[in-house]
């Protein structure tokens, strides 16, 4: 078994030869999970934590290929989106934030019910609407003005 002195020297040897290459991997990865955060934030209607937990499933697809093509495709960008999301819980990022959109974009069972209860989080909800009204899109409402 390596002792302890070993383990360190390993380890600082390894980080000074990858530093510069950890490094410029995760400046851009960074920054472009600002981006998609911001662009998905964005696409969400401000009445989204509002409305009833309903799918689409009745309504007729205009092609079942084109269908389940979808389907595949927004559940494995929001399987990735939750898996970055919480491994962004352990490291610099948005990790809840991450890991509601990725929920919103995912065809699960009670994927309304959990949007809701995070994104109504005091931090959360306050991040999104500041984002929200910085692009000048309106506000996500989270009571009814009826």
């Amino acid at each position: 078994m390596q002792t302890l002195e070993n383990i360190v020297a390993t380890t600082n040897e390894w980080g000074s030869q990858y530093f510069v290459w950890i490094l410029a991997v995760s400046v851009p990865v960074f920054i472009g999970s600002l981006v998609i955060a911001w662009l998905l934030i964005l696409r969400l209607p401000e009445d989204y934590l509002l409305r009833p937990a309903t799918t689409k499933c009745h309504t007729t697809p205009p092609s079942p290929l084109s269908y389940f093509a979808r389907k595949i495709v927004l559940n494995s960008l929001g399987l990735i989106l939750v898996t970055t999301g919480v491994v962004m819980l352990f490291t610099p990022g948005q990790g809840i934030l991450f890991i509601l959109l990725g929920v919103t974009l995912m065809d699960v069972p009670y994927k309304h019910e959990m949007t809701q209860r995070l994104a109504r989080r005091k931090g959360i909800l306050s991040a999104i609407n500041r984002i929200r009204s910085k692009s000048g899109k309106r506000v996500l409402t989270t009571e009814s003005s009826a």
